[in-house]
């Protein structure tokens, strides 16, 4: 099998820089980027090609930087849009220009990478693209609202762009990791709310201690982690023959959270299912 061609946003931390190394030394070949190509040096020394992107630039600007990384290696297999962003904070203590920041990273930088790439994909009828997702995409949390609302938004704009592209041969999925122990977590990784409202801090105050004594000791090892990702986007391995679902949890943590989300919702559904149903119209049969 030839080398596969990837471009990976985000790669100066967190599991961009891992993914990098795992898909390098499973033979093919990558084009890493971040905001600044001299923090990812380690990337290029091990053979990835390095160009900067910002995928909070314009259109135009993220459209001519996809353009050049093509041009490296002729075309693009596998799409990692990797770049996330972390906003802490109660939504009423979130202001719109930090609403607007953890946006443009989280979800509209995803769709800018998404419109310059796909082009090339659909001209080869084939290609893989991975949306990083999370946990926080299936549940809520007091305090995380925002970057939770981000995740979400990731987990439903994939399952759309996976339905418009399967006929092109060009796959999607949603990954979503539980806790890994990266630096994601590291408070110089968190940006907290500017504005502080003292009738949040019964959840805020908790959630941020958690998240700092977490921090180091979350259950997931990001290598193994990476080695995965890795298995199931050049589908080989144990996924070897397998259909890329839409959504694919990664971590014990996250087959139980995702695991009792979905309890949960059928348990809400038999309670409220008499209710939620009697407001169709009289001639509409009743299973």
């Amino acid at each position: 099998m030839s080398p596969q061609i990837w471009l990976i946003t985000g790669t100066s931390s967190g599991f961009g820089g891992l993914l990098t190394k795992a898909a390098l030394a499973h033979g093919d070949k990558v084009i890493a980027t971040a905001r600044d190509p001299a923090k990812i040096a380690d990337l290029k020394a091990l053979g990835a090609a390095t160009l900067a992107l910002d995928v909070t630039d314009t259109e135009e600007n993220v459209n001519k930087t996809i353009t050049a990384a093509v041009e490296i290696y002729g075309h693009i297999d596998i799409l990692v849009n990797n770049a996330a962003y972390i906003l802490e904070g109660a939504i009423e203590e979130c202001s719109p220009e930090e609403e607007f920041k953890s946006w443009n990273t989280n979800v509209f930088g995803v769709t800018k990478v998404l419109r310059a790439v796909l082009p090339y994909m659909r001209l080869c009828r084939s290609g893989v693209i991975a949306n990083m997702g999370s946990i926080g995409g299936w549940r809520g949390y007091g305090g995380a609202g925002m970057y939770g609302a981000s995740k979400y938004a990731i987990a439903g704009l994939s399952e759309g762009l996976r339905q418009e592209v399967a006929p092109l041969g060009i796959d999607v999925v949603c990954i979503e990791p539980g806790y890994f122990r990266t630096n994601f977590l590291a408070p110089g990784h968190r940006t907290s709310s500017a504005k502080h409202i003292a009738d949040y801090d019964p959840v805020m105050e908790p959630l941020r201690n958690m998240l700092s004594a977490y921090n180091g000791k979350q259950p997931g090892d990001p290598e193994k982690g990476a080695r995965v990702i890795v298995e199931i986007l050049t589908k080989t391995g144990r996924v070897q023959g397998k259909v890329l679902p839409g959504r694919i949890p990664l971590g014990s943590d996250a087959l139980k959270v995702i695991g009792g989300f979905c309890a949960d919702t059928g348990k809400t559904l038999e309670e409220w299912k008499d209710i939620a149903s009697s407001t169709d119209h009289d001639d509409v049969a009743k299973n």
